[in-house]
């Protein structure tokens, strides 16, 4: 039975980084997926380890379902279940083109939950899901609203996950990181253009992925990449409402 890991979002960004850094992992394959096949063989190109590209619209539940028939077809032995397909988009609320808003919804919390559950039968003692969550999740962020609460839901959906599967011995990691230079930046911004001060000091994907992969090595629940953003999730945890109207702030 292959020894795999599963990674939505790996046509670029932090998914593409984490198919980076499974390469050192002893694998059989790393299942790669996402809308943009091109990319993600751009990706496969630098990475050692075989790798099958499977292109999806994680928005679609069709395309959801599609997937999860594939794998319970073959039935492979996932060590890691790494869930990075995100979407995001500044504006108000109730100003965002409805289809924009279901995709957001789709994608960060329908998605996340279809391909968690599509790969935990498969998954046994010594495996690890981990869950790209977000600075976001932790503060209600103005014009970042619906991107806000999906994230919030990913975090509180990780925390009893955590649980769920703690007698078949697979850990479970939430990755929040604040802003990270990936072309992520650039569609959030595709539909409101933010002030520059809102993104701050951006960090890297490579500092990103590489704490993640440590501090799943420790067996944490939790990994934050940057004091200031170490600092955010620790303001929220006791004054919410302070490190929401922090953020606001940032728009003035």
């Amino acid at each position: 039975m292959a020894r795999i890991a599963a990674v939505t979002g790996a046509s670029s960004g932090i998914g593409a980084e984490f198919c980076r850094a499974l390469d050192s992992e002893g694998l059989d394959e790393i299942w790669m997926i996402s809308r943009r096949a091109d990319a993600m063989g751009a990706v496969a190109s630098g990475i050692r380890t075989e790798c099958r590209i499977i292109p999806a619209d994680l928005s679609d539940a069709k395309e959801r379902d599609r997937l999860a028939d594939a794998v319970g077809e073959e039935k492979p032995d996932i060590r890691y279940a790494i869930a990075c397909a995100g979407l995001g988009r500044f504006g108000d609320s109730f100003s965002i083109p409805k289809e924009q808003t279901r995709s957001m919804i789709e994608v960060n919390v329908s998605s996340t939950v279809d391909f968690v559950s599509m790969c935990v039968p498969f998954m046994g003692n010594g495996s690890h899901i981990i869950a790209l969550c977000s600075e976001a999740a932790y503060v209600a962020a103005y014009r970042l609203g619906v991107y806000s609460a999906s994230k919030a839901f990913v975090r509180s959906y990780l925390d009893s996950l955590r649980y769920e599967v703690e007698e078949r011995g697979i850990s479970v990691l939430e990755v929040s990181p604040g802003w990270v230079d990936t072309p992520f930046i650039d569609g959030v911004r595709s539909s409101f253009d933010a002030p520059p001060k809102v993104f701050g000091s951006a960090a890297t994907r490579e500092a990103v992925v590489a704490k993640a992969m440590k501090d799943c090595a420790a067996g944490r629940k939790r990994s934050v990449c940057g004091l200031s953003t170490r600092a955010t999730i620790a303001l929220a945890g006791h004054f919410p409402r302070f490190a929401s109207y922090c953020w606001r702030r940032y728009w003035d």
